[in-house]
């Protein structure tokens, strides 16, 4: 699998979040691992928002997987740069949108949604949900 670009968040010289892009035979798959707890986190993965920007209109791709199971936590703030990174793909990929989720996790089972805008009728067509157990 190819690495397209890779976003990540120090907190105190460790790294605490990352969102990794990658792409394999057309198929996009964009990982969120770790938490989001700082208050500006644009300041920290503004250059994975650009790169998405660049890049993702130079691929041909079938089918995108955003995958959230290794997403811990993200407070309000996080909140806004998923769903800007989210629209990204919506709005530079076509195809259709898987998205893994925890199955037993609250949040993302009740906030994804949201995040996702799938009150958009044109979002909605064209995503699915995995829910994944955790081990």
């Amino acid at each position: 699998m190819n690495v397209l670009t890779y976003g990540e968040i120090m907190d105190g010289g460790v790294s605490v979040f990352h969102c990794v892009a990658r792409e394999d035979e057309g198929n996009f798959s964009l990982t969120f691992s770790g938490v989001v707890r700082i208050d500006n986190p644009y300041r920290y993965l503004s250059a994975l928002l650009q790169d998405l920007r660049e890049i993702l209109p130079k691929r041909e791709v079938q089918r995108s997987v955003l995958d959230f199971t290794e997403l811990e936590f993200c407070n309000s703030n996080g909140f806004y740069v998923i769903m800007d990174i989210v629209e990204l793909v919506y709005l530079l990929l076509p195809g259709p949108v898987l998205v893994r989720r925890l199955q037993e996790d609250d949040w993302q089972q009740e906030t994804l949604p949201i995040l996702l805008n799938l009150d958009e009728e044109t979002i909605a067509a064209r995503t699915t949900f995995e829910d994944v157990r955790e081990f």
